[in-house]
């Protein structure tokens, strides 16, 4: 019993945490889009610094719009695979058992991851295209790079669409137990 309410506080403090990290992402999202309203000459080169790719000369408004919308696309899967971590610790947290609903809410989750590193993968070179739109032709590139993150993101993604499955099946069988008690 002393095991379930370990488990129990620990997701309490696990959904609070990852609530203070999506509220940090939020914000940052928020200033960096703030930022990037207000300066829009110097998206490119800050995209062009954090990809390692050489900072274009000056860049169009169409590219900067472009650029928030593959940063914004980049955020929304990993909100959204949070949010649903989030669930999954408050109904661990909620309940005596594992239930089959934290088992969703992991499974969840771990699409949710599984689509970020997807979308890690396509940013650099949609990135690099979008950076070098307003170059001369001749000088036009494209960059494609697959690194140590998106294959953590990869692996984490798997293990929490895995540990779904499983925790489903505990908790059939423990409902299964309850029948015959």
């Amino acid at each position: 019993m002393a095991e379930r309410e370990r488990a129990r506080r620990l997701s309490r403090r696990l959904e609070f945490l990852i609530t203070a990290i999506v509220v940090v992402i939020l914000g940052l999202v928020g200033i960096g889009l703030a930022w990037a309203f207000a300066q829009p000459d110097k998206l490119g080169s800050f995209a062009a610094q954090q990809y390692g790719f050489a900072a274009p000369a000056q860049s169009s408004a169409i590219a900067a719009l472009l650029l928030v919308v593959v940063f914004l696309v980049q955020t929304a899967p990993m909100i959204a695979g949070l949010l649903s971590l989030r669930l999954a610790f408050r109904d661990i947290a909620q309940r005596e058992t594992i239930g089959a609903g934290a088992a969703r809410w992991l499974r969840r989750s771990g699409i949710a991851f599984f689509v970020n590193a997807l979308v890690m993968l396509l940013s650099r070179p949609v990135v690099s295209l979008i950076l070098s739109i307003d170059m001369p032709p001749g000088q036009r590139f494209l960059s494609i790079g697959f690194g140590t993150p998106e294959l953590l993101t990869l692996l984490v993604s798997g293990v929490l669409v895995m540990f779904g499955h499983l925790m489903t099946v505990a908790a059939e069988i423990e409902d299964e137990n309850k029948r015959f008690i």
